[in-house]
């Protein structure tokens, strides 16, 4: 069974904002990073990823987006694994023109999600945030052949590599138990059988 296993971002300084930071300009990629809680719950998920055998071998892949990125170095620090790789398939879900709004927005998109509706604001699909991300998971079954690997990103596009790996309807993604602020978690291994469900959700013409 390949070893993968995905790890949220510490808290951010969005968070602490409730703000939503999307769009990959400036903000995204290098002024939105952790606070110093954020800095510390990576250490921890360290310590925890120590205690589940994660040690300098392990793969540390991660989103370029600074929240993600400094947890990525703060975590493969931890663990003394080398310096994390950077993965563009990784950055957070686009949510259109909500970017710098509250984030009460979410709720609004994610119901959208549910009902597999066509969503305005040009919020990305949840189709399109599946596939980039079931790529990325095809490359992790690869690169757990040699050495465990830990994807570091954003909360919905973990909610929806979970759903993948247990096999379900990524559009379903926040009936998956909520991955909180630097929470380490392993991918299920039903994604490896190809399962049905998983993959009707990515055929095209798909919301």
């Amino acid at each position: 069974m390949s070893d993968i296993w995905v790890l949220r971002h510490g808290e951010s300084t969005a968070n602490v904002e409730g703000l939503i930071v999307s769009a990959p300009g400036p903000r995204a990629l290098v002024e939105v990073g952790l606070t110093e809680l954020g800095r510390e719950q990576a250490r921890r998920a360290a310590a925890d990823a120590a205690a589940h055998g994660l040690g300098p071998g392990t793969n540390v892949v991660s989103s370029d987006f600074a929240r993600a990125r400094q947890t990525a170095e703060e975590f493969a620090a931890g663990i003394g694994a080398a310096a994390p790789r950077l993965d563009q398939r990784l950055r957070e879900r686009s949510f259109g023109t909500h970017d710098e709004g509250p984030v009460s927005s979410y709720d609004l998109v994610w119901a959208v999600d549910r009902d597999r509706g066509e969503h305005e604001h040009e919020v990305e699909p949840v189709r399109a945030v599946a596939e980039r991300v079931d790529a990325v998971l095809r490359d992790a079954d690869r690169w757990a052949a040699e050495a465990p690997v830990v994807l570091v990103a954003h909360g919905d596009v973990l909610q929806i590599a979970l759903a993948l790996g247990s096999a379900e309807d990524p559009h379903d993604h926040r009936d998956v138990p909520h991955l909180g602020n630097a929470e380490l978690r392993r991918i299920g291994p039903a994604r490896l059988a190809d399962a049905s469900g998983a993959r009707c959700a990515l055929r095209p013409g798909t919301p």
